[in-house]
């Protein structure tokens, strides 16, 4: 039995150490002590949340018993109860904001972490993806400042907050979320985010003042330490707070050395923060970098086990196909209408996104793609249209690649300098999709091309079933991916105790229904050559950046004009046959049209269509044929012209009565 635990969380930790590398060779013997610790800690956790108190004792590690043992006698308690956000003793004003948004329960995670932020504790807390961990450590944070704000005790020769993030994308996620929780603050707290795409100028700009909240990535908070736009001595005195959130990504990110430059400007008396979806040896040396004495939350969110990696509520599905016959599969599933909307489709290269999306257009079906080679708010603007329902599928490339694999290709710069030459791309390292982005409402994940170990299936899987709601994956896998399914399966199998695989055959899919649009799918994936995808990239990346430059400013002042920036536009200028447009009936086999029946009623049901896209601006509506003005123009109204032409057939039918007598 010992052996069998032993294996289950090695075999966690692997999954746990996606995009990472371990740093206990690093770290040499200092880190044997704290490895141990940390596998007592796992040991130890028999609750859905494990609440303990770090450090070597002292005043504070007195508590941690205490703590320990009110995690482990009431925790099971807690977790049946439903607190409200009125038991946890928050300011009014965020209150409001809270409720505006439909929130009044607090997730167990903000159950448990937001009375000790309140109470000045370190913390390191551990909980899935989708678990609300942002509002867990925004909410007593802005609680916090209001209450300086209002008694005149803020201090401002430096923000008071820092908030790291591991990628821009993020940075602008949790801006957005605490600036919406500020919207009924009589105290005008200032929150910025700031990049290393911005000018220095800009910056200066932004940081002017000071903020009172920061929301960076460490590179860019190093650089203005380094540069002088932020004075260390000026952190010294007024930094209170630093939150590190997705913390187990950014040591995989490169930012060790940017964290380690800001250690020496943060005071002793700053309270640190540290959020993360796993556990991992990097989670270990941050901990022992920047906190002290740390209470440690680990949460398993109610209703799963202690051990699921992936939440019930999201079914997990493959389908057997060559790589060749990927695209037929992925056109039967969206075309026929087998699985339920909005998709967010992952694959391993750029030019596989962009093959994809012309291939589907040729269809009829658009989508977008998120890629690294994009400038950041165009890629900003793309999840916020696909957050609102502008289109419904998103073809997605991850960056999936370990640390290692990072250092060799950074080694090899100059060995490759033809094939990026040849590329004529620059990929943004702060770029990450697959951990952190809050895609709201994905219903179906597909993985088009199988991620590199089981550890970004875990990642990719988790971006639909969040917050309790129902998803489902599929998984195309190819005679060349059996291995890494199999990985896949045997981990699953593993840590959740089974004996047969958690992932189905996909039930929806015929053989006849595949088989009746082969050749039209084959007949068009032919004509999607290399020169039409590089002119696709090519096209997409000139007109996002034009987007990019011009529309920044509006669209940040005016929200609702989104609608305007069409990232689902063709990127082909030929238009779009009618035998590919449309299914004939007759290719749809009985099964099929039953099957996606259902999938209709269901939809219905559930009312995703309900939040359809957003009528253009200027057009009352109707279909865009019937309101075309160059085919539909007349200097006369329909009822005018109406009335003319019954004027008109009644003066001809009494012209004929009268040669008739």
């Amino acid at each position: 039995m010992a052996k069998r635990k032993q294996r289950k969380a090695a075999t966690e930790q692997e999954v746990e150490n996606h995009d990472e590398a371990t740093v206990a060779a690093e770290a040499g013997p200092e880190n044997d002590g704290h490895t141990a610790h940390a596998a007592e800690e796992a040991a130890a956790a028999e609750e859905g949340v494990e609440r303990e108190g770090g450090g070597e004792g002292g005043a504070e590690g007195e508590e941690g018993p205490d703590a320990a043992a009110r995690g482990g006698e009431e925790g099971k308690e807690e977790e049946e109860r439903e607190v409200s956000f009125d038991e946890l003793g928050l300011d009014e004003q965020l209150k409001r904001a809270l409720r505006k948004k439909g929130l009044d329960k607090a997730t167990p995670i903000q159950r448990e972490a937001i009375p000790l932020i309140l109470e000045g504790k370190d913390v390191v807390a551990k909980a899935k993806t989708g678990s609300g961990k942002t509002f867990a450590y925004l909410l007593p944070m802005l609680h916090e400042l209001l209450k300086l704000s209002a008694e005149g005790r803020i201090r401002k020769s430096a923000p008071n907050v820092f908030i790291l993030v591991p990628t821009r994308e993020l940075c602008q996620q949790v801006h957005n979320e605490a600036s919406s929780l500020l919207e009924f603050c009589t105290s005008k707290l200032k929150v910025v985010q700031v990049n290393a795409s911005m000018s220095d100028k800009d910056i200066k700009v932004a940081l002017s003042g000071p903020p009172n909240i920061l929301v960076t990535t460490p590179a860019c908070v190093a650089s203005c330490i380094s540069k002088g736009i932020i004075r260390g001595s000026s952190i010294k005195e007024s930094l209170s707070m630093m939150i590190l959130d997705e913390a187990d990504l950014l040591l995989s990110y490169r930012c060790e050395d940017d964290i380690k430059a800001l250690v020496p400007h943060i005071p002793r008396s700053c309270q640190s923060i540290l959020m993360s979806a796993t556990s991992s040896a990097d989670i270990e040396k941050l901990t022992k970098l920047l906190l002290h004495n740390p209470f440690i939350l680990t949460l398993t969110e109610v209703g799963h086990a202690k051990d699921d990696l992936i939440p019930k509520n999201v079914q997990q599905f493959w389908i057997s196909c060559d790589a060749k016959d990927k695209m037929l599969y992925i056109l039967v599933l969206l075309k026929l209408e087998l699985i339920q909307k909005k998709v967010l489709i992952f694959v391993n290269s750029i030019d596989s996104a962009f093959k994809l999306r012309l291939f589907l257009e040729k269809f009829g079906i658009r989508s977008s793609v998120l890629n690294a080679e994009l400038p950041q708010n165009s890629r900003l603007h793309i999840i916020q249209a696909f957050n609102a329902r502008l289109f419904d599928y998103l073809i997605a490339t991850d960056d999936s690649k370990s640390k290692e694999e990072r250092q060799a290709n950074k080694g090899n710069k100059k060995d490759s300098r033809v094939s990026r030459k040849q590329l004529q791309q620059t990929l943004d390292a702060e770029f990450g999709v697959v951990r952190g982005i809050d895609f709201k409402n994905v219903f179906t994940v597909v993985n088009y091309d199988m991620p590199p170990d089981p550890a970004g299936y875990i990642h990719r899987v988790g971006r639909t079933g969040r917050a309790n709601k129902t998803g489902a994956s599929i998984s195309l896998v190819s005679p060349k991916e059996n291995g890494i399914f199999e990985d896949i399966e045997n981990m699953l199998k593993d840590v959740e105790n089974r004996d047969t695989s958690c992932i189905s055959p996909f039930p929806l899919l015929t053989k006849n229904a595949v088989e009746s649009l082969r050749y039209r799918a084959q007949d068009v994936a032919r004509s999607v050559t290399t020169r039409d995808i590089k002119e696709a990239r090519r096209q997409d990346i000139k007109n996002e950046i034009l987007n990019s430059e011009k529309l920044k400013a509006h669209f940040d002042e005016n929200p609702r004009d989104l609608d305007l920036l069409k990232h689902d536009k063709l990127l082909s200028n030929k238009e779009i046959p009618a035998h590919l447009r449309d299914v004939p009936e007759y290719l749809i086999d009985p099964t099929t049209k039953e099957a996606s029946n259902v999938v209709k009623l269901s939809r219905a049901a559930m009312d995703i269509d309900k939040p359809r896209r957003r009528k253009r601006m200027g057009f009352k509506g109707g279909s865009g044929r019937s309101s075309d003005p160059l085919k539909t123009f007349s200097a006369e109204g329909k009822s005018r012209r109406r009335g003319r032409k019954e004027r008109d057939g009644e003066q001809d039918r009494r012209k004929r009565k009268k040669v008739e007598s």
